[in-house]
């Protein structure tokens, strides 16, 4: 039996910085999963809490894991280290005032990770990052200037492993494409099955994640134009639906094994 992770990366919408996919997108996330009773992981950027506090308060309270995505959207690897670690310090702010609580977890803006990053989250005291993406060439493909960087996230670990004492890289499931919500959108049936197969023998546990914004009408964006977002709902709950009886589902911090 394997474990499954259900996560959600939430910022400000695509291209219009608004913020339908926290007002309007979660509450789909929520319909789909608490259908059966599954707990997600939700990696929040503090804007998003500032603005929104009651959802997130809410999150908490109904046993779901809220996790940092940093305290705006932005690259981690393009800032300084002291404006890294200032970022870091001003989420912990953030969290501890309105959710009560210490982020454990942290997945960087674009997967923007680097050894300063996980520094300083370890010196923080945060348990886990979850930003590589091992076997991911969708990364690469737009992300063209950044080949290096994200050469280095390719061949990373596929499971995950500790990284120092008490402090764990947990990465994204991937086989050339990401376990992520486009697979939803685009694949066709029979790709999806062959995909999901594949996962299952490179990944000793999959861990899949999708924007808030995924879940509404996203003004601008082609592939939602092409491929709208009640392919990703329906598909996303029919996964759920055929894995639930063979697999455990869980959020990101319980697949850490200590």
């Amino acid at each position: 039996m394997k474990k499954i992770a259900l996560s959600f990366d939430v910022e400000p919408d695509l291209h219009t910085k608004d913020y339908k996919g926290i007002t309007k997108g979660i509450n789909k996330i929520l319909s789909i999963i608490s259908k059966y009773n599954l707990k997600a992981t939700f990696f929040v950027t503090c804007d998003c809490i500032e603005k929104y506090p009651k959802i997130f308060q809410d999150l908490v309270e109904k046993g779901h894991e809220i996790a940092l995505h940093g305290y705006r959207h932005r690259r981690f690897d393009e800032i300084s280290y002291k404006e890294k670690e200032e970022q870091i310090k001003k989420s912990i702010k953030c969290f501890k005032k309105y959710l009560k609580q210490n982020p454990k977890g942290f997945r960087a803006p674009e997967h923007s990770i680097d050894k300063q990053v996980l520094h300083i989250l370890k010196k923080y005291k945060f348990t886990y990052d979850s930003s590589y993406t091992p076997l991911n060439l969708l990364q690469l493909f737009f992300f063209p200037n950044k080949f290096g960087f994200y050469f280095k996230h390719f061949f990373s670990k596929k499971k995950p492993y500790k990284i120092i004492e008490d402090f764990y890289e947990i990465p994204v499931s991937a086989v050339f494409f990401p376990f992520v919500g486009l697979v939803f959108r685009i694949f066709p049936e029979a790709l999806t099955k062959i995909y999901f197969n594949l996962l299952k023998i490179f990944n000793k546990d999959l861990i899949f994640y999708a924007h808030s914004w995924d879940f509404i009408d996203v003004s601008g964006s082609r592939i939602a134009k092409k491929w709208p977002k009640e392919r990703l709902i329906n598909k996303l709950d029919c996964f759920i639906e055929h894995s639930i009886k063979k697999n455990k589902f869980c959020k990101i911090i319980d697949l850490i094994k200590k």
